[in-house]
Parts: structure tokens; C-alpha cells; sequence
């Protein structure tokens, strides 16, 4: 599932280009754009190559990666379940607030130390903060972000 989630992440990333862009190939009738073509080579290149530079044998392979991450999209879309989606998209949503989010090694250890019998191995010996150190950060920052989400939030209750 991480790595669908991975691989639909990067392909979205990649189809966001206007309708009006150059079409380069297609895919199962669905329109591969120069557009497209470029983002990718920037990523791959850091914005030293463009499409329109590339010989046809490695134009061919750059829209043959394009139409990759079309049908993978295509396929994962029909594949899942709303549900599944959703969840699909609430993950990427998280992972790209919580980049920006700072948690210090002093907040993580605060939180261990307040709960350090919920860390235990599986003989039931309570983990070092060094084993446990990045999940509790990352806890923490998922917890900023939904702090933050709710505090906008306005929610009503009815009797």
C-alpha cells in the first residue's frame, strides 16, 4: 500500500498541467503533454534538459514514463474503494503539512518520559528513547496539524 501510495503521489504531482499544453503521445487515449514531459525532466535533470532537447529514442522513454504513471493512476482509481481513497488522500495531505512541522528531541523526550511504559518490546522490556525517538516525532507532528486543522474547525452538536 506504501509504495501505490508513493507511486499515485508522484504521478499526481506530474498530471496537473493545463489542457492547452502540447500533446506528446497517449495512453489509453488519455493526452501525455510536453508540459508533463518537462516537470519530469526537472525533477530529473534539475531543470538542465527540456523535452524539446531530448533525440526521439529518449522522448519515446519519457512519455513511455509518463503513460506509466497514467495507467498506474487509472488502475489504482478503478482498484480502490472511496474509502480507500480518501484515506489515500488524507495520507498525502498529512505527509506534505508535516514536513514544515519542527519537533525538537527535547518535546519527543517529554512525551516518552510522561509514557514510557506504553514502549515496550515485545518481551516486555520498555525501549531506549533511541529506538523510539522518530515515531514519537512524528506523532507530535501529526498531532500539530490536526491541533491546527481543528482548531479552524466549527463543529456543532445536536441534542
Amino acid at each position: 500500500m506504501k509504495k501505490l501510495f508513493v507511486a499515485v503521489l508522484a504521478a499526481l504531482a506530474l498530471i496537473t498541467t493545463g489542457a492547452s499544453a502540447k500533446v506528446i503521445g497517449k495512453v489509453n487515449g488519455y493526452k501525455v503533454t510536453e508540459a508533463e514531459a518537462n516537470k519530469l525532466l526537472k525533477v530529473l535533470t534539475g531543470g538542465k534538459v527540456k523535452y524539446s532537447q531530448l533525440n526521439a529514442k529518449d522522448k519515446r522513454e519519457i512519455v513511455k514514463r509518463l503513460a506509466i504513471d497514467k495507467v498506474v493512476i487509472k488502475a489504482a482509481y478503478r482498484g480502490l474503494s472511496k474509502k480507500e481513497r480518501d484515506f489515500v488522500i488524507a495520507n498525502a495531505w498529512m505527509a506534505k503539512k508535516i514536513r514544515n512541522i519542527k519537533v525538537s528531541d527535547k518535546e519527543a523526550r517529554k512525551i516518552y518520559n510522561q509514557n514510557k511504559r506504553l514502549f515496550k518490546d515485545k518481551k516486555g522490556r520498555i525501549l531506549p528513547f533511541k529506538k523510539v525517538k522518530n515515531n514519537i516525532k512524528l506523532q507530535l507532528k501529526q498531532k500539530k496539524v490536526i491541533d491546527r486543522l481543528m482548531k479552524k474547525a466549527k463543529i456543532t452538536v445536536y441534542k
